[in-house]
């Protein structure tokens, strides 16, 4: 009789139970479905998201090597025009090197201006790593340091002495000073990168060829 008892005493509360269920289901259900069809929206979003930039990111390489098939050929304005593309369109690290090879391909065929503006604009991208802006400002220093503004020349080189490629940028400085008549200068400044010891070792060669020019001896 006992175990009839418990029986009937689990079952009601089973019923109770459902009862609660399907009252919480009739109050809260739409809630559920509608995060559950929230988290399916945004999982297929995201894979398809991921699918596009795969795609567009093989897209970019065969541009990317179209324009230096074209460069390989002498066919500068076409590459220029693509790399210039990508510079606009392209995705995740390939408008910064398209850039670069735009500049380098721009400087090459003499257009010093056209180069200059793109290094400029690369140096400004603040999407762009600092190390990697920072390249490009060297780019653009190197570019000016035999006939540009010596003022100006000066002023892109103090922004990059602090920074990852503070050895070439004061290589450049040297350089300027030398262009300048500046020879004391020019010899403290070869003088000093050469006793820098994290200073690369064809650099430090070249600041010792370089300290001789400028009259300070080895």
């Amino acid at each position: 009789m006992a175990d009839t008892g418990d029986q009937l005493l689990r079952e009601v509360e089973e019923d109770l139970q459902r009862e609660q269920w399907l009252r919480l289901w009739k109050t809260y259900g739409r809630y559920a479905v509608t995060a559950v069809v929230l988290v399916i929206v945004i999982v297929a979003g995201y894979m398809g998201y991921k699918e596009y930039r795969q795609s567009q990111l093989a897209a970019d390489g065969h541009s990317f090597w179209v324009a230096e098939r074209n460069m390989t050929l002498g066919e500068t304005d076409q590459a220029v025009a693509i790399f210039r593309s990508l510079v606009e369109d392209g995705a995740e690290g390939y408008p910064y090197l398209a850039g670069l090879r735009a500049a380098e391909a721009l400087a090459s065929s003499g257009d010093r201006d056209g180069a200059l503006a793109l290094y400029d604009q690369l140096s400004n991208e603040q999407s762009v790593d600092q190390r990697y802006r920072q390249l490009a400002g060297l780019y653009g220093v190197m570019l000016l340091v035999d006939e540009g503004d010596p003022a100006d020349v000066e002023r892109r080189i103090e922004l990059l002495l602090n920074g990852d490629w503070r050895h070439s940028a004061m290589e450049m400085q040297g350089l300027l000073q030398l262009r300048t008549g500046d020879r004391a200068a020019a010899a403290e400044t070869f003088t000093a990168l050469m006793a820098d010891p994290n200073t690369p070792t064809t650099l430090r060669n070249r600041a010792a060829e370089l300290l001789a020019i400028a009259g300070g001896g080895l």
